[in-house]
């Protein structure tokens, strides 16, 4: 999952105004980006009419989900974006910042629920003509075929193959920081052993296939010494900066900036704390001795 917040500087022009529309709206997320816990969460397991309001040009979408929260919850996924609709290159442009998150309807069935969610949005489509679907129709799956290109695009963030470097540059961009879904977060003993027993026996990308010699004698070669590839030589500075990533110190109380640190290695001396008490506090709502840690600097606007 990624948060896209672009770096331009996109006015807000068409603010979603509540008086301005012909409905009484359930609930009004005015920022896609810093209010996505609330709208993931709220209205999960409820079916419903929602709308995106884009808040550079004024242009909506309107859209009807059984599922609220997993249907908003895939506005955030690349795999979602890159299906060239009208709406996700709309967001990929302006960022889940410059959108705002109407729920327009909760819809309660009686007999076919698929038949009266249709019925609701088409209403809503017909009211308020939503210049980001593509189709009059609610339920249309007009302008969701993929172009060849993006097929093949897809194709490669599922196999895991290669990227050109600048799709690697757009992706990196999508997950680089706070904006990077698993920002601040640390896997549970569960998922590391998932992730560990996902990896045995059969389900080894490696399972029953013949090593060549050469790979062989790398996996078991000696490294220390003169045996590394390194020894003897010295990383160029910018390879040092890439390899060093520098931490912001903030007081907690006031959040007044204190220091930023190009690495941990003095901010261990400074701060006398160890590696992973750093990894413990870097990038959450708790403090160490009074102090918050950031990878990112904190954006007090």
């Amino acid at each position: 999952m990624i948060n896209i917040r672009i770096d331009k500087d996109f006015k807000v022009l068409f603010p979603f105004v509540e008086k301005e529309i012909s409905f009484v709206p359930v609930k009004i997320y005015n920022n896609m980006l810093t209010e996505k816990e609330s709208i993931l969460n709220d209205f999960k397991g409820q079916s419903g009419i929602y709308l995106l309001h884009n808040l550079v040009n004024g242009k909506q979408y309107v859209g009807s989900a059984k599922d609220l929260k997993k249907r908003l919850y895939s506005y955030y996924f690349p795999l979602k974006l890159m299906d060239n609709r009208y709406v996700s290159n709309s967001i990929l442009k302006y960022g889940h910042d410059k959108f705002s998150v109407v729920i327009v309807e909760i819809v309660t069935f009686k007999n076919d629920l698929k038949k009266e969610i249709l019925e609701r949005e088409q209403y809503f489509i017909d009211t308020l003509k939503p210049q980001l679907n593509l189709s009059p129709t609610a339920g249309s799956k007009l302008g969701c075929k993929l172009s060849e290109e993006t097929k093949r695009k897809l194709s490669q963030l599922r196999m895991g193959k290669k990227l050109s470097e600048d799709t690697k540059a757009i992706l990196s961009r999508l997950f680089s920081g706070e904006l990077n879904p698993f920002y601040g977060k640390t896997h549970n003993l569960d998922s590391l052993m998932r992730m560990k027993l996902s990896k045995i026996g059969e389900l080894n990308p490696m399972f029953d296939k013949e090593k060549s010699p050469e790979f062989i004698e790398q996996m078991y070669k000696d490294k220390k010494g003169s045996n590394n590839p390194m020894f003897g030589k010295t990383h160029l500075p910018e390879t040092l900066s890439k390899m060093r990533k520098p931490i912001w110190v903030y007081n907690s109380s006031s959040l007044k900036f204190i220091k930023m640190y190009n690495g941990t290695v003095q901010l261990k001396k400074d701060m006398k704390m160890g590696y992973d008490t750093i990894k413990k506090y870097l990038n959450t709502d708790q403090s160490y001795k009074g102090k918050y840690f950031r990878s990112i600097p904190i954006n007090k606007n």
